[in-house]
C-alpha cells in the first residue's frame, strides 16, 4: 500500500456535500475548521493486497461467532460490563438470529502487509457516507479505469432485499439522536433510508426521541402508529438506560405488540471491546489478532499498550503506552465505568501523510468494502481525516 499525492477536484466541497457529506469540516479545540474529507492524497493498494485483506475479514468473522459462543457459555457479561438484565435477551437473540445488517473491522495494516485487528465496530458504525463518496471520487479521477474496494452501496440494497421478507409491519422506521448536530448520524441514517427504498421497503426516518410506548401497542412513532422494526443508529448500550428499557426487551421479536430491532440486541458481544481479549484467548497467536487482555487480568508481558474503555467512540478516555511510559492519551469523555481492555500496541505504520486504520466493511457476514481514516496522532479520534483508495 502506497499513500500518493493527487490534485483536489475543482469544487469538491460542494460537490461531496450534494452527495450528502455535509460534515466534512471538523472543529479543532481552538475553534479552527480543518478538513475532515482529504482528497489531497489517496492510498493505493493491489489487487493481491485487496484480495489478502478480504481473506482475513472473512477469517476474523468466523473468529468473532466462535467468541460469541464463548461469551455465553463461559457467563463474560459481567465481566464485559454487559447488565444482567440484558443476559437473557442476548442469549435468546444470538440463538433466534434476528435480521443483521453490517459492521466495520478496524485493522491496523503496517508495512509488514498483515492486517492487525484493533476491533469491531458492529452495532452503530459510521462513515458509511464517506465510503459512498469516496466511489464518485474514483470515478471522477480515474474514469472507467478506477477502481476500488467497495460494493457497500450495492450489498446493502442487496441485503434489505433479504430482510424484507423477516421484517414485520408495514413500514421500516429508522432512528438517529437529534442530540448529534453535526448531521453525520442524520445523513448516515437518511442514506441508508435510500438503500432500503431501492429495495422496495417503506421508510420512515425520525429522531429516537420521538419514539414513544403505549402500553397496549407496544412502541409507537410521533403519529402514535405501532412500531414493528426499527433501525436504529443508536447503541445498545444507551437504549438499555433509557426509561423504557424493560418493556424493550419484553416486547423484542415477532409478534402482537413487539419490535424487530435492526441492529439486534446481541449485537453487544461483538461492539464490546472485551471481544477483543476473548478472541486472543481462543487464537493466541494469530497472525490477524494483537495480544489483548482484560484490565483485571495479567498484563504486565505488555510493556508497550493501548488502554481501552470497554465501551468508547472515537479514540476517547484511550491511553498509548510506549516501553512503559504514557505516549498518548485521548480525550476524557467520562467512558470506562464497565472497565478497560489492554491491547499491544502496533504501529499503523508511516506512509507519508498520518498514520492509516482500515475500516473494512462486512454487510451481513461477508466483506464488502474499505474506508481509510488516518489520523497525525497514535490516537485515531474525531479529528482524523477520511482518504479514498483506488486499486492500481
Amino acid at each position: 500500500m502506497e499513500r500518493k499525492a493527487i490534485e483536489p477536484r475543482q469544487g469538491w466541497p460542494a460537490t461531496i456535500e450534494a452527495q450528502g457529506l455535509v460534515y466534512w469540516r471538523t472543529e479543532l479545540p481552538s475553534g479552527e475548521e480543518v478538513p475532515y474529507w482529504n482528497e489531497s492524497a489517496y492510498y493505493s493498494l493491489t489487487g493481491a493486497e485487496v484480495y489478502d485483506l478480504e481473506a482475513s475479514v472473512r477469517i476474523l468473522m468466523e473468529m468473532c461467532v466462535e467468541a460469541g459462543d464463548y461469551m455465553i457459555e463461559n457467563n463474560l457479561f459481567s465481566q464485559m460490563g454487559i447488565p444482567g438484565w440484558a443476559v437473557e435477551a442476548i442469549k435468546a437473540t444470538w440463538e433466534a438470529e434476528p435480521p443483521m445488517l453490517y459492521g466495520r473491522f478496524d485493522l491496523a495494516y503496517g508495512h509488514d502487509g498483515v492486517p492487525k485487528l484493533l476491533e469491531f465496530n458492529a452495532d452503530t458504525p459510521t462513515s458509511l457516507i464517506e465510503t459512498a463518496v469516496q466511489w464518485h471520487w474514483v470515478q471522477d479521477v480515474f474514469g472507467d479505469a478506477g477502481d476500488q474496494w467497495n460494493r457497500v452501496h450495492e450489498a446493502l440494497v442487496e441485503r434489505w432485499i433479504e430482510l424484507a421478507k423477516r421484517l414485520p409491519g408495514d413500514v421500516l422506521h429508522m432512528v438517529h439522536t437529534s442530540a448529534e448536530k453535526s448531521g453525520e448520524d442524520l445523513m448516515t441514517v437518511g442514506y441508508l433510508a435510500e438503500t432500503a427504498r431501492q429495495a422496495s421497503l417503506d421508510v420512515q426516518v425520525l429522531p429516537i426521541e420521538e419514539l414513544g410506548y403505549d402500553e397496549f401497542v407496544g412502541f409507537v412513532d410521533a403519529a402514535g402508529a405501532a412500531v414493528r422494526s426499527v433501525f436504529k443508529l443508536y447503541p445498545w448500550e444507551w437504549m438499555l438506560r433509557e426509561e423504557f428499557s424493560q418493556p424493550l426487551l419484553e416486547r423484542m421479536g415477532e409478534g402482537m405488540g413487539k419490535t424487530t430491532w435492526v441492529e439486534p440486541i446481541w449485537k453487544m458481544l461483538w461492539s464490546n471491546k472485551g471481544l477483543l481479549p476473548v478472541l486472543w484467548r481462543l487464537y493466541p497467536d494469530h497472525p490477524n489478532l494483537l495480544p489483548a487482555y482484560f484490565e483485571s487480568e495479567t498484563t504486565d508481558k505488555l510493556t508497550s499498550f493501548v488502554r481501552k474503555p470497554l465501551l468508547a467512540r472515537e479514540g476517547a478516555d484511550t491511553t498509548v503506552v510506549i516501553d512503559g511510559q504514557v505516549a498518548e492519551e485521548g480525550p476524557a469523555q467520562g467512558y470506562g465505568e464497565e472497565g478497560f481492555v489492554v491491547q499491544a500496541y502496533t504501529d499503523l505504520g508511516d506512509y507519508g501523510g498520518g498514520r492509516p486504520v482500515l475500516g473494512a466493511w462486512v454487510v451481513d457476514m461477508e466483506p464488502e468494502g474499505l474506508g481509510i481514516r488516518e489520523s497525525d496522532s497514535l490516537i485515531t479520534d474525531n479529528l482524523s481525516r477520511f482518504v479514498p483508495h483506488a486499486i492500481e
